[in-house]
This record gives structure tokens, C-alpha cells and sequence, in this order.
């Protein structure tokens, strides 16, 4: 029987990841009906080479291999040769519950109009699984809502139809990917939301990049293109209120971190937004603890930060969604 479901797993594959990437690879293998293929995108220079050519021997797998250190790169990367006529993703630390596949094909098998399964499942935290989402049963009501609230777009939580679900849909920025990616499916594809655990997300693995200042700092411009997807007039409002907050998070990290130029320039920016000026009283922090150690910037710096606004457009606009199927 050939495998229906095609799973990526994007990994660096180095000496901490390699373990966990093969007990993410069991959990495909083992317990799920002979209807996975895990497609595994090494990506990045840190690789054990003998866990790549592990990989590369084994018929039971595809692996492909992605010069550039990027999770978001090899998501797409493995995407582009996926044939099967499902796919889903799984983080190289998680696991797939057993009997995960058949319960998230079922209902793409037996109602040709759906797009995406999405269900539920568990973070494993200090030895005990938590159930991930007690309110999940809400989120078919109001996904894009349900999206301000929650990221219900899990690793290991989602099984997509490939003729409908492009490649597309992974071209995401580096930061919120998956949130970015739920919005876009939320727009324009046929969701339907399972109450049924099937993953097990590990919270304390190493080096979570959702986790970095590095992932921090892409925030604001996830968020930007978020409202560029032209959602609706109040999920606009939402992430409005939300790309400011990100700004105030990230100047107030630099302050910590006595990176007093950078924190101007981000609080510049978050006073700049629409909703921003819920954060101008922030600023005597910056004045009190900036005086002896960084100016404020430049007008030509403040310009840049008005530059940078992703929301310039009127935040009330309603047309312009991707149609709905």
C-alpha cells in the first residue's frame, strides 16, 4: 500500500536534535496504518553527517537536504515534492499519537470539500501531558477569532489536502509561520476543526526557536503581513493592537538588556502605530534610564520607524479577502 500522507519534518539534525528527530520519525512509522511517509528536510551545516546518511539509506523515508539554516526554508523546500494526496508537518522534537493519521484523514476522505483537518492535542510539560486546547471545541464557530485568542495551528495538529493547499501557503515569514499560515487557510479554505488529541508537543526540548530573540524580533513583521492578508475589520483591530504590543515587548527587551538605542527606536515605532499610545507613558523609562547612556535618535532614524508601519492602510477596509471555497 502506498503511504496517502506525506509528513515534513524540517531538522538541523545535530547532536541534540538527531535523538529526538528519530523518536519523531517512530511516531510516523509505528501505529499509523502504513499511511505515513515522513519527508525529513535537513537543513543548515550543523548535521551529524551519519545521521544524514542514516537518513538518506533508509527506503522508508524521503530525505531531502537544504543548504540554509532555516526551519521555514525546508518547510517549503519539502513541501515542493511532496505527491501525495495529503500532507501535514510534524517539529522534529513532537510525536505523532498512535492512530493519529487515520483519525486526521477520515473526514478528507469522506467529504471531498474539505480543505484541512486540524485537531488537538498535548504539550508535555515536567513528565505529564496537558490537553493543548480545553476550549478547541469552540474553534470551528470563528476560526479567524479563535486565531487572536489561540495559534490552534499546531505541528503535528493539521493535515491538509495537497491539490488544494499549495505550496503557497508556506511561504510564511520567519516568525508566527504557522499563525500566518492558519490566517491565510482561515481566508480561504474549508477547515474542519476535530476535538481529538493527536500529537504530543514537548515544551522542554533544546532550543526552542519560538522561544529566541531572534523569533521575537520577527514578530512585528509577521504581524504586518498578517494584516496585509486584508482580513476582517475587527481581526484587523486585533492585530493591530498586537503588532504594537510586539514593538513595546521588543523595546522593553533591549532596555533589559541596556541596549538603550535599539529600545528608543522600537518604542518609537510601537508610539508610531495605530494603538501605540497606550505605551507613551513607557517613555520615562527610557528618559530616566537613558540620559547617561544612549540619545534619543536622530530625526533620521525617526523617519525609518515611520517608514516601517505595516499599518498605514486604513484599518476598517472589508474587501478584499481571498475567496473563500
Amino acid at each position: 500500500m502506498n503511504p496517502l500522507v506525506s509528513v515534513i519534518i524540517p531538522t538541523c539534525a545535530d547532536v541534540l536534535r538527531a535523538p529526538l528527530l528519530w523518536r519523531a520519525i517512530g511516531s510516523l512509522l509505528v501505529n499509523q496504518d502504513d499511511l505515513v511517509l515522513p519527508v525529513v528536510a535537513v537543513n543548515g551545516s550543523r548535521y551529524l553527517p551519519e545521521a544524514l546518511n542514516a537518513l538518506r539509506q533508509r527506503r522508508d523515508i524521503r530525505c531531502i537536504f537544504v543548504e540554509e539554516a532555516s526551519t521555514t526554508s525546508a518547510r517549503l523546500a519539502a513541501r515542493r515534492v511532496v505527491d501525495t494526496e495529503f500532507f501535514g508537518m510534524l517539529d522534529d522534537d513532537d510525536e505523532y499519537l498512535p492512530g493519529t493519521a487515520k483519525v486526521q484523514i477520515g473526514p478528507l476522505l469522506g467529504d471531498p470539500s474539505i480543505d484541512v483537518v486540524v485537531t488537538n492535542g498535548y504539550r508535555r510539560e515536567n513528565g505529564q501531558d496537558v490537553l493543548n486546547f480545553p476550549e478547541f471545541s469552540t474553534f470551528q464557530q470563528d476560526p479567524l477569532r479563535s486565531l487572536m485568542e489561540s495559534a490552534w495551528l499546531n505541528s503535528g495538529g493539521f493535515l491538509c489536502r495537497s491539490e488544494t493547499v499549495s505550496s503557497s501557503y508556506l511561504e510564511v515569514p520567519r516568525s508566527m509561520e504557522l499563525t500566518y499560515m492558519a490566517m491565510r487557510l482561515a481566508l480561504s479554505r474549508k477547515l474542519q476543526f476535530l476535538d481529538t488529541p493527536t500529537y504530543r508537543w514537548h515544551r522542554d526540548t533544546p532550543r526552542p526557536q519560538s522561544r529566541s530573540k531572534y523569533y521575537m524580533e520577527g514578530a512585528p513583521e509577521a504581524i504586518g503581513k498578517m494584516l496585509a492578508l486584508n482580513p476582517p475589520a475587527q481581526i484587523k483591530r486585533r492585530l493591530a493592537r498586537k503588532y504594537a504590543a510586539s514593538l513595546h515587548s521588543l523595546s522593553d527587551w533591549e532596555r533589559m538588556d541596556g541596549n538603550y538605542r535599539a529600545a528608543w527606536l522600537y518604542h518609537l515605532r510601537s508610539l508610531l502605530s495605530f494603538y501605540g499610545i497606550k505605551y507613551f507613558s513607557y517613555t520615562r523609562h527610557l528618559v530616566h534610564f537613558g540620559q547617561e547612556r544612549q540619545p534619543v535618535p536622530p530625526p533620521e532614524d525617526l523617519r525609518a520607524a515611520r517608514l516601517a508601519r505595516p499599518d498605514v492602510a486604513p484599518l476598517d477596509r472589508g474587501a478584499g479577502q481571498e475567496p473563500t471555497r
